[in-house]
């Protein structure tokens, strides 16, 4: 990573009812919350028909943020498993941060890879 600005990136998969995003840096609250909005954006149709959906985040490029983002990352986790999201899988590169997100997703069936095909197919398995 060249730089520690933070950004992101958030997709909508209709057909197989996917939300894909991605984000890197160190992040403020401010932009945590811009990630969110972007977020409930894509998956409002899904969280409107009830019918479930699963997300695949890409973090291989951010990094251990702080305490108050944390929190953030908590409450967004556990907000997900409220509004149906069934299954999430994580890339990451760093156990760190790994650590962080996962303490973040204990109300979610989340697995964590560094790979992205394994990811997905874990992700696409009933």
């Amino acid at each position: 990573m060249e730089t520690l600005a933070p950004t992101f990136t958030v997709s909508r998969d209709e057909a197989r009812r996917e939300i894909l995003y991605s984000h890197s840096g160190l992040f403020t609250s401010g932009k945590m919350e811009e990630l969110f909005v972007a977020l409930l954006r894509a998956a409002k149709p899904f969280i409107d028909d009830r019918q479930g959906f699963r997300v695949l985040g890409d973090l291989r490029e951010m990094v251990v943020q702080t305490r108050e983002v944390a929190d953030k990352l908590k409450l967004s986790q556990d907000t997900s498993a409220k509004v149906g999201v069934d299954k999430m899988a994580i890339l990451y590169r760093s156990t760190l941060m790994k650590q962080q997100f996962r303490r973040a997703s204990d109300a979610l069936q989340c697995e964590f890879f560094t790979d992205r095909a394994e990811a997905l197919a874990w992700l696409r398995t009933d």
